[in-house]
Protein backbone atom coordinates (compact mmCIF):
# COMPACT_ATOMS: atom_id res chain seq x y z
CA UNK A 1 0.00 0.00 0.00
CA UNK A 2 1.39 3.39 -1.00
CA UNK A 3 1.84 6.48 1.09
CA UNK A 4 -0.99 8.95 1.43
CA UNK A 5 -0.72 12.27 -0.35
CA UNK A 6 0.78 15.22 1.48
CA UNK A 7 -1.53 17.72 3.12
CA UNK A 8 -1.97 20.98 1.24
CA UNK A 9 -0.33 24.17 2.49
CA UNK A 10 -3.78 25.45 3.44
CA UNK A 11 -4.43 22.40 5.65
CA UNK A 12 -0.99 22.72 7.22
CA UNK A 13 -1.76 26.35 8.05
CA UNK A 14 -5.11 25.32 9.55
CA UNK A 15 -3.33 22.79 11.77
CA UNK A 16 -0.81 25.36 13.00
CA UNK A 17 -3.48 28.00 13.68
CA UNK A 18 -5.80 25.55 15.43
CA UNK A 19 -2.99 24.37 17.68
CA UNK A 20 -1.94 27.98 18.41
CA UNK A 21 -5.52 28.77 19.42
CA UNK A 22 -5.39 25.94 21.96
CA UNK A 23 -7.35 23.24 20.12
CA UNK A 24 -6.40 19.71 21.13
CA UNK A 25 -4.62 17.35 18.76
CA UNK A 26 -7.72 15.15 18.42
CA UNK A 27 -10.03 18.08 17.66
CA UNK A 28 -7.56 19.47 15.13
CA UNK A 29 -7.28 16.07 13.44
CA UNK A 30 -11.08 15.92 13.14
CA UNK A 31 -11.19 19.48 11.78
CA UNK A 32 -8.62 18.85 9.04
CA UNK A 33 -9.57 15.15 8.52
CA UNK A 34 -6.12 13.65 9.02
CA UNK A 35 -4.39 11.50 11.59
CA UNK A 36 -3.34 12.66 15.04
CA UNK A 37 0.28 11.80 14.30
CA UNK A 38 0.18 14.08 11.22
CA UNK A 39 -1.14 16.95 13.34
CA UNK A 40 1.52 16.33 15.96
CA UNK A 41 4.39 16.13 13.48
CA UNK A 42 3.30 19.22 11.51
CA UNK A 43 2.90 21.25 14.69
CA UNK A 44 6.26 20.05 16.04
CA UNK A 45 7.95 20.94 12.74
CA UNK A 46 6.41 24.41 12.90
CA UNK A 47 7.63 24.90 16.51
CA UNK A 48 11.18 23.69 15.74
CA UNK A 49 11.73 25.18 12.27
CA UNK A 50 9.15 27.94 12.05
CA UNK A 51 7.97 26.33 8.81
CA UNK A 52 5.38 23.64 8.20
CA UNK A 53 5.97 22.98 4.50
CA UNK A 54 6.65 19.49 3.24
CA UNK A 55 10.12 18.56 2.08
CA UNK A 56 8.93 15.35 0.45
CA UNK A 57 10.38 14.85 -3.00
CA UNK A 58 8.55 13.46 -5.99
CA UNK A 59 8.99 9.74 -6.40
CA UNK A 60 9.47 7.61 -9.45
CA UNK A 61 11.34 8.00 -12.66
CA UNK A 62 11.45 11.53 -14.10
CA UNK A 63 9.35 12.01 -17.23
CA UNK A 64 11.26 11.81 -20.51
CA UNK A 65 8.70 13.87 -22.41
CA UNK A 66 8.35 17.38 -21.00
CA UNK A 67 5.29 19.62 -21.42
CA UNK A 68 6.71 21.54 -24.40
CA UNK A 69 7.42 18.29 -26.24
CA UNK A 70 3.92 17.00 -25.44
CA UNK A 71 2.42 20.05 -27.13
CA UNK A 72 4.61 19.41 -30.18
CA UNK A 73 3.51 15.80 -30.25
CA UNK A 74 -0.12 16.87 -29.99
CA UNK A 75 0.35 19.18 -32.98
CA UNK A 76 1.92 16.34 -34.99
CA UNK A 77 -1.09 14.15 -34.29
CA UNK A 78 -3.63 16.84 -35.16
CA UNK A 79 -1.89 17.80 -38.42
CA UNK A 80 -2.56 14.41 -39.98
CA UNK A 81 -5.21 12.42 -38.13
CA UNK A 82 -4.92 9.43 -40.50
CA UNK A 83 -1.30 8.78 -39.58
CA UNK A 84 -0.60 5.35 -38.10
CA UNK A 85 1.10 4.92 -34.75
CA UNK A 86 4.21 3.49 -36.46
CA UNK A 87 4.47 6.52 -38.76
CA UNK A 88 3.94 8.92 -35.88
CA UNK A 89 6.54 7.17 -33.70
CA UNK A 90 9.08 7.18 -36.54
CA UNK A 91 8.44 10.87 -37.19
CA UNK A 92 8.79 11.77 -33.50
CA UNK A 93 11.85 9.59 -32.80
CA UNK A 94 13.69 10.87 -35.89
CA UNK A 95 15.32 13.56 -33.74
CA UNK A 96 18.48 13.18 -31.63
CA UNK A 97 16.51 12.42 -28.43
CA UNK A 98 16.06 8.95 -26.97
CA UNK A 99 13.13 6.97 -28.28
CA UNK A 100 10.02 7.01 -26.12
CA UNK A 101 6.65 5.30 -26.09
CA UNK A 102 4.54 7.67 -28.14
CA UNK A 103 1.42 5.53 -27.81
CA UNK A 104 1.46 5.62 -23.99
CA UNK A 105 2.12 9.37 -23.99
CA UNK A 106 -0.78 10.03 -26.35
CA UNK A 107 -3.05 7.86 -24.23
CA UNK A 108 -2.22 9.88 -21.09
CA UNK A 109 -2.85 13.08 -23.06
CA UNK A 110 -6.33 11.79 -23.91
CA UNK A 111 -5.60 11.27 -27.61
CA UNK A 112 -6.59 7.68 -28.24
CA UNK A 113 -7.70 6.11 -31.48
CA UNK A 114 -11.34 5.86 -32.43
CA UNK A 115 -13.03 4.05 -35.24
CA UNK A 116 -15.69 5.94 -37.16
CA UNK A 117 -19.14 4.40 -36.88
CA UNK A 118 -22.20 4.84 -39.02
CA UNK A 119 -25.16 6.30 -37.20
CA UNK A 120 -28.57 5.40 -38.55
CA UNK A 121 -30.99 8.30 -38.31
CA UNK A 122 -34.10 6.19 -38.78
Amino acid sequence: MGKAADLSEFDRGRIVMARRLGTSITETARLVVCSRSAVDSIHAKWINDGDSSSSRQGVGRPRVIKEKVRRRLSRLVKQNRRQTMAQLTAQYNAGPKASVSVQRTLFFMGLCSRRPTLVCLC
